[in-house]
């Protein structure tokens, strides 16, 4: 009677382990499932970020491209702008143009040689003036030039010039007259080397200058 109680004791015990690894085979093969939906749903997750990278990475390209031609195009205006401006640049020394704008005013008072004309002339050409005049005679790329005949007179292009000599120049005014007035420029050497000469510079809001026929 013992050894059958016993005995059933044992088969229930040994029931009960097997249900309980049945038991836990299954929740492990749940557990199983549901790591293998999560890994799922994170893979999607996964390539829906790439996708969406790779579209903001298509953009950005497209932005680049696009930033690219902006300034390839920028840099063909500012081409065709520099190229106008020596066009114009070109045509103000040529003379075949009327020309008016803002400039400075020399006014020289004395006999000078006509070398001081000539560093003048070159110092504002240098400083971006526009066009230039002597006594009235604009100054072109066929002006004959200065030279000093023997009494002392200046010949500008076949005409006698004389004291006071007036030369306008277009272009900006502060830049002008800086390059001819600054410390040891050509002004302040000219009064270091002459005597009786003397030289007013005036700032013009307008000045013209007719074309040479």
């Amino acid at each position: 009677m013992k050894q059958r109680i016993k005995k059933r004791h044992i088969f229930l015990l040994l029931t009960a382990v097997l249900l309980g690894l049945l038991i836990a085979l299954q929740a492990k093969t749940f557990t199983n499932i549901g790591d293998v939906l999560n890994r799922n749903g994170r893979s999607d997750i996964f390539r829906e970020i790439q996708v969406l990278k790779t579209t903001n990475d298509n953009l950005s390209d497209e932005v680049k491209s696009l930033e690219k031609q902006l300034e390839k195009l920028s840099n063909n205006q500012d081409a065709l702008a520099s190229v106008e401006d020596e066009i114009l640049k070109y045509q103000s020394l040529s003379g075949d143009k009327e020309v008016t704008g803002p400039g400075i005013n020399l006014t020289i008072e004395g006999q000078i040689n006509s070398i001081w004309l000539i560093d003048i002339v070159n110092e504002l050409l240098a400083a971006g003036s526009e066009a230039i005049s002597v006594n009235g005679i604009r100054l072109v790329d066929s002006t004959i030039g200065f030279d000093t005949i023997p009494n002392g007179q200046i010949l500008l292009n076949s005409v006698i010039i004389n004291s006071p000599y007036k030369i306008e120049a277009i272009g900006e005014r502060d830049v002008l007259e800086m390059a001819i007035s600054q410390p040891n420029g050509i002004l302040e050497r000219m009064e270091k080397s002459l005597e009786n000469v003397s030289f007013e510079v005036q700032e013009k809001d307008l000045l013209e200058m007719d074309a040479v026929r």
